[in-house]
Parts: structure tokens; sequence; C-alpha cells
């Protein structure tokens, strides 16, 4: 972000909550930006359309002029979206978190842990757009009791993640990465954790 001009924030309220907590979220942003706002180097750009109504009525998980509202966006600030669950009454829309990452390949999810009174410093990268994400709800019911979903793993998935943590890791002074799979039962996707 050192080498852009100006860093364009988008604001998403989402569902529920999801406006306000964006809302407030954004003041405490707009409040430690406030001379960066100022000299123009930082926008804020607030961005309607990713309700659950609005998504129904163009039965898109995003729907197209929104997805292009956020792409124009170096960074997102995004509210809780509803996820309509089976049995709900509501039309089978993809989760819209899931189709961003998809959008935006927002491919890691990177979660610190620290409990600095029993020495816990870790943090977690997950691969975010393959497995069992990569064709969302795209399963077979065989019968009212069995039920099969697909996980999806690239080689390029797989090295990209783990390239990423050891980064990550090499830059914050980390001395271990350690990667954790099943490949001893899931040999084929998670097997390919073993190859990189």
């Amino acid at each position: 972000y050192d080498k852009l001009d100006k860093i364009v924030i988008g604001v998403c309220g989402g569902d529920g909550i999801g406006p306000i907590i964006t809302k407030e979220s954004a003041r405490v942003l707009e409040y430690m930006l406030e001379n960066d706002v100022k000299a123009g180097k930082v926008e804020f750009k607030v961005i309607d359309g990713l309700t659950i109504e609005n998504r129904i009525a163009h039965m898109q998980a995003i729907p197209d002029d929104v997805l292009e509202e956020l792409k124009s966006c170096h960074v997102i600030l995004k509210g809780p979206t509803t996820t309509p669950q089976a049995g709900s009454g509501m039309p089978n829309i993809e989760s819209a978190n899931v189709a961003m990452r998809k959008a935006l390949d927002l491919f890691a999810n990177v979660r610190p842990v620290k409990v600095p009174e029993k020495g816990i410093d870790w943090t977690f990268f997950r691969e975010n757009t393959e497995g069992a994400y990569a064709v969302g709800s795209k399963g077979i019911n065989v019968d009212d009791d069995l039920a099969f979903d697909f996980v999806v793993a690239t080689s390029e998935g797989s090295e990209r993640i783990a390239k990423m943590a050891y980064e990550y890791a090499r830059k914050n002074h980390k001395d271990r990465v350690s990667i954790i799979n099943k490949a001893n039962v899931i040999k084929t996707t998670d097997g390919k954790f073993l190859n990189i």
C-alpha cells in the first residue's frame, strides 16, 4: 500500500447488525486515518447492495454492479451477510463470503492467536478458495440419509498458502511452520501438501 497514491476503503454493511457495526468501525478508522483522509491518501466508499434482499432480487451471491464496486477498492470493511440455509424458505443462493473469496482471489484466511501468559503466539493460515469451498453446495443427495459434497485441491493452491505462511514466518522471525492435513487418510487432496 505504500506505493499507492490513494487507498480506497469500501464500506459494505451487509445484513442484520452489519450496517451498524461497519458504520461504527468506519468511524474509528476515519478517526485513526484522519490526516491521511484530509491529505487525500485515503478515501472511504460506501457500497450498498450486498443485502440478502438485493441478492435474492438478482438471484446472485454478489450482484454484478456490487462486485464491480468491490473490485474498485483496495480494502473492504464488510459486515456479516446472510447465507440462506436449507429449509429456510429462501432461494438457494451461494454465500456472499465464498463468492467474494473466489471473485477477489482472497485465498488466505489469516488468524493470529496470542495468549501471552501461556506463551502462545500463533498465526493460522487457512486456504480459503479451495477445499469444500471451491464448488460450494454442489453435492449430491443420494437419499434422505446420505449426501456427498466435493473437495478440490490444486498444487498451485496448496503451494501458495504454504508459501504465504512461510514468508510470514520468515518476515516475523518465527522459527517453525506446521502444515496440518489429513494426508494419511485423505491422500489425494490433502496429500498435495506433502509434495510442496
